[in-house]
């Protein structure tokens, strides 16, 4: 009896110094190069606004930031319209992710396009988001801006990157900007969404416009129980004209074999760390900051190709290692988001 005992006292043991050891692991940190790194072109961020579109001073639907490159402060640069999700009206919020792509070169222009936390005027969002966009676009163009980059034919060069609600947008201006009352719209060149969603509750578009040459990337996490991969789904169905060499999709996986536990939750892309495990971490260096610099890069300088639409390259789904030296669990790549298995429920 005594030796039973002690038999299962010494594996109780081994298991609780196991679990600390485990608990004990730190997920990476920081690149010290590529899109997620810290190797930047730019020093500062230049931060502007609040301006309002349409003179409407203080109507929060048409209230927008700009953020440009400086130290040192370059001629022109593409122009990146950034939409946050549902209510998520403080640009702190996200201001990690964009200031990423701020001292990679990019200028941001982060639009609020709901008057408030509670306004359900939902039909106006995207009209908000690009009237407030075009406003900005306006007044980059400039003396002592960074004057927005323009193609051989004079048009704005721009990429759009948003999260949740934002993400969604991405393709409904994407598609808006090709009707003929949209002409002051540009259309974006690439659109990066992550978790992107609406609920079905906000209008859509027609997106079979969306150009084929566009670039599109979409992310949903298998633990996004807001937004799950539903309208990642139906977004990528109605899409066939872009070819699949310009679209990926990926799966974040969550790894919760250390600490801060890597969640692939809803609210991983915001860098305040409200409803998630960390602020900043290894999801935003491997996943957003990454993916959406190497997007822009891709797009607008034809490099990091390889990770922005890889494939489910190793350069594309790697999220680094724990301190420890095991690989976290890696993005899963598919061919079309209805493949990729989720511990979310879809909506029917």
């Amino acid at each position: 009896m005594t030796c039973y005992c002690r038999t299962i006292l010494l594996l109780f043991l081994l298991l609780s110094t196991w679990g600390t050891a485990a608990l004990a692991q730190t997920p990476p940190s920081q690149p010290a190069i590529g899109p997620g790194g810290r190797d930047y072109l730019h020093a500062g961020v230049s931060v502007s606004g609040p301006f309002y579109a349409k003179n409407q001073t203080g109507n929060g639907a048409l209230k927008y930031y700009m953020f440009e490159p400086s130290s040192p402060t370059p001629a022109s640069a593409p122009v990146v319209l950034f939409l946050h999700g549902f209510a998520a009206l403080d640009p702190a919020s996200y201001q990690f992710w964009y200031g990423q792509m701020v001292l990679k070169g990019y200028t941001v222009v982060w639009a609020q396009y709901q008057t408030d936390a509670i306004a359900l005027d939902s039909w106006n969002w995207a009209n908000n988001a690009a009237d407030a966009f075009v406003d900005a676009l306006a007044r980059l163009d400039q003396p002592n801006r960074v004057r927005p980059l323009k193609n051989a034919q004079g048009k704005y060069r721009t990429a759009i990157v948003g999260h949740s609600l934002g993400g969604f947008f991405g393709f409904v201006l994407a598609a808006k900007a090709t009707r003929s009352w949209w002409t002051q719209l540009p259309a974006p060149e690439a659109i990066v969404a992550i978790e992107p969603g609406a609920k079905r509750l906000v209008p859509g578009e027609d997106y079979s416009r969306i150009p084929a040459s566009t670039k599109v990337l979409m992310v949903s996490g298998e633990d996004d129980t807001i937004n799950c991969i539903d309208q990642a789904n139906q977004i990528w169905t109605r899409m066939t004209q872009v070819p699949d060499a310009n679209r990926d999709f990926l799966l974040v996986r969550s790894d919760r074999r250390g600490t801060p536990q890597q969640i692939a939750n809803h609210f991983f892309p915001n860098t305040s760390g409200q409803e998630d495990t960390a602020a900043v971490d290894a999801r935003d260096y491997y996943i957003t900051w990454k993916l959406s610099v190497a997007m822009l890069n891709c797009t607008f300088k034809g490099t990091d190709c390889n990770i922005a639409l890889g494939n489910g390259s190793l350069q594309q789904t790697d999220m680094g290692a724990w301190s420890d030296g095991v690989p976290l669990l890696p993005l899963s790549y598919f061919s079309h988001p209805g493949l990729a298995p989720v511990n979310c429920a879809l909506q029917p």
